[in-house]
């Protein structure tokens, strides 16, 4: 790992990307670059795509609970990476976090369970009533999140009003309580801000859709993903300088873990042809990345994830597919030209080439699949600063 040095020394943010969840050697080569930023180059934060309050409550429940297993965090909190490969992170990341050298938490707004299960105990030990409340609130919101951002329903500005006033509610009651949470977490310092940004997404969530402008050219589907990038840009922002600021006299390191779709900049300069269109179109959803501060950006690595062949398996999916259904790439694509090296694993620097003979692939269009089966064509090194390249793939193992 020692080429990366100088390439990251003077980087504040490494960004990890993958083509595809469900891939085993993508995790296992994030787990080696992730100990080797850590114990190399000083990089002591790991934020996931995972659910913004998830991560910080299975951070609070371990911090107090040190029969807490990665297990148990990997099903409470990474779902899409809930298997054996990512276990020894988990398991490197507990044992960082007794020396308080390693932080983790999630960054993306979306919601899976874990949080509401933790606040609803907490809030239960001073209001029963109120845990009960606050509960059906969340049953409610997300039935509310699978009507207008899955299914496109209409939403009202009197429900609106009302989800805001309830949860606004909630974030009075724990800023009442804030003496008593931090002395349940005295090593959670920022456990309050984090559970009121969870709850505050909750309608911020709702009223961004209610605001945005669908046309025909939007489907419901993109437009959710619209949101959920911003909303994820905000909530990453929003950890890097109000949960992990500068502690010493040196800015935190922080190491962002997501799909390449998230991580990637200009991704609205990239023309997508998925298994149903036969012709390219342009992508009409800004990434996290992309909306961020042209400032955070400079201080900021890409590292985009592709593969040649195998199998990928994602969580919960009915089958398994093999990348690229097996076919031949054509000479003009990353996979093709990458494939010739004769190495499984490759890294490859665009940020810092100029062009030549050689390398003429890197400023001009090719494709490269994404999640292993749909074209993407764009200029390589207009989105990502790096790419690491695996040959072959195998489906990750999942925990039950």
């Amino acid at each position: 790992m020692k080429f990366l040095s100088p390439i990251l020394k003077d980087k504040q943010y490494v960004f990890l990307g993958e083509s595809s969840h469900g891939i085993s050697e993508y995790s296992q080569s994030k787990v080696r670059l992730i100990k080797y930023l850590h114990e190399e180059l000083g990089f002591d934060v790991v934020l996931f795509e995972g659910n913004i309050g998830e991560g910080a409550a299975v951070s609070a429940e371990s911090s107090i609970n040190q029969y807490m297993s990665s297990n148990e965090i990997l099903s409470a909190f990474l779902s899409p990476w809930n298997n054996q490969e990512t276990k020894p992170l988990i398991d490197y990341l507990i044992q960082q976090r007794n020396t308080n050298d390693l932080s983790f938490g999630g960054f993306d707004m979306r919601v899976s369970g874990y949080f509401i299960q933790f606040l609803s105990n907490w809030i239960k030990t001073y209001n029963n009533d109120l845990a009960q409340q606050y509960k059906k609130l969340e049953f409610n919101w997300r039935e509310t999140y699978d009507n207008t951002m899955e299914e496109g329903m209409s939403l009202s500005k009197e429900t609106l009003s009302n989800y805001k006033k309830s949860y606004q509610e909630l974030i009075a009651f724990i800023h009442a309580h804030s003496e008593e949470l931090r002395r349940e977490y005295p090593n959670e310092k920022n456990l309050e801000k984090v559970i009121v940004k969870t709850l505050e997404n909750r309608f911020v969530m709702l009223e961004k859709y209610y605001k945005v402008k669908k046309t025909e050219e939007t489907t419901t589907e993109e437009t959710g993903s619209i949101i959920r990038d911003k909303m994820m840009e905000e909530n990453l922002l929003w950890l890097s300088t109000q949960v992990y600021p500068d502690k010493k006299i040196i800015d935190k390191k922080i190491i962002v873990w997501g799909h390449n779709n998230h991580v990637r900049n200009r991704q609205i300069e990239i023309a997508g042809k998925d298994i149903d269109r036969n012709i390219f179109q342009k992508w009409k959803i800004q990434s996290m990345y992309e909306n961020l501060p042209s400032d955070y950006k400079k201080k900021s690595y890409i590292m985009g994830f592709y593969m040649h062949d195998g199998t990928i398996a994602e969580r919960y999916a009915t089958v398994s597919n093999q990348v690229n259904f097996d076919k031949k790439y054509s000479k003009n694509s990353l996979e093709f030209i990458l494939n010739e090296i004769p190495y499984d694993y490759s890294f490859i620097d665009l940020k810092y080439q100029k062009k030549e003979k050689y390398n003429e692939w890197m400023f001009e269009p090719i494709t490269a699949l994404n999640q292993g089966y749909w074209e993407d064509r764009m200029i390589i090194r207009n989105h990502y600063d790096g790419i690491f390249f695996i040959k072959h793939v195998s489906p990750s193992h999942y925990f039950q």
